[in-house]
């Protein structure tokens, strides 16, 4: 008689770092993620979270703006420029539409405000890492595009490097070729969310991700009033 397997191996822990100057906050923070199964880092300054994001081992970075050293939106561009792209959602008391449009525009995932519901919090969590730790590679047949799994698009001798949330995006008309694909299901199937984040992520990425695709032999439209579709350039 055959003895029934054991469990397989456990999933691996996420690691998350959370660059926040507020020592309590921090620590309230980083207990709740502790106690969800995360593995947390704190630290507390711009430089810290730069030299932390560097060494690109981590699965997602938690970032206030109104750090001591400099501000937050330095870390992101920083990082950013070095090609780190590891989702980076940020947490912070600045609630004006332009911080808002200021931190997704230097390469901010998501955008959450102060003061904020735990349960989102992770709900946010989750749905970043799901999408960056998800399959990278989608079938383009029929497009003269290759999506790379190292998140690198080419065409022909041209290439691009996108950020995880625009290749996501990218992925996501890349499936559905051809069709109008709405805002709600953008969300859903590129961003992992079932829920409106309140932020404009979809319009700050897809102006990111236009700019990128400029040359290459696909064009993305916006459909007014229906949503976006991808399409082969003539």
């Amino acid at each position: 008689m055959v003895a029934p397997a054991g469990p397989g191996p456990a999933a691996p822990a996420v690691r998350l770092v959370l660059v926040e100057d507020n020592a309590q906050l921090a620590a309230s923070i980083a207990e709740g993620l502790l106690d969800d199964g995360y593995v947390v880092d704190v630290i507390g300054t711009a430089a810290g979270g730069i030299e932390r994001g560097l060494r690109r081992d981590l699965d997602l970075m938690i970032l206030d703006l109104g750090l001591p050293d400099r501000d937050g939106t330095e870390v992101l561009r920083e990082l950013r420029a070095a090609a780190v792209h590891v989702p980076v959602l940020v947490l912070t008391a600045r609630d004006a539409v332009d911080s808002r449009v200021a931190a997704l525009d230097a390469g901010a995932d998501d955008y959450l405000v102060k003061p904020f519901a735990f349960a989102e919090l992770v709900a946010r969590i989750g749905a970043l890492t799901r999408r960056a730790s998800g399959p990278r590679w989608v079938t383009t047949t029929e497009l003269p595009l290759v999506m790379r799994d190292d998140l690198v698009v080419e065409a022909g001798d041209k290439t691009v490097a996108l950020s995880p949330r625009e290749y996501a995006l990218l992925a996501c008309l890349v499936r559905r070729r051809g069709e109008v694909v709405t805002r709600s299901e953008i969300l859903r199937e590129a961003f992992g969310y079932d829920f409106d984040p309140g932020t404009n992520v979809i319009d700050v990425h897809l102006t990111h991700l236009r700019k990128k695709l400029v040359g290459f032999p696909v064009a993305i439209e916006t459909v007014r009033g229906a949503g976006i579709r991808l399409v082969v350039s003539a």
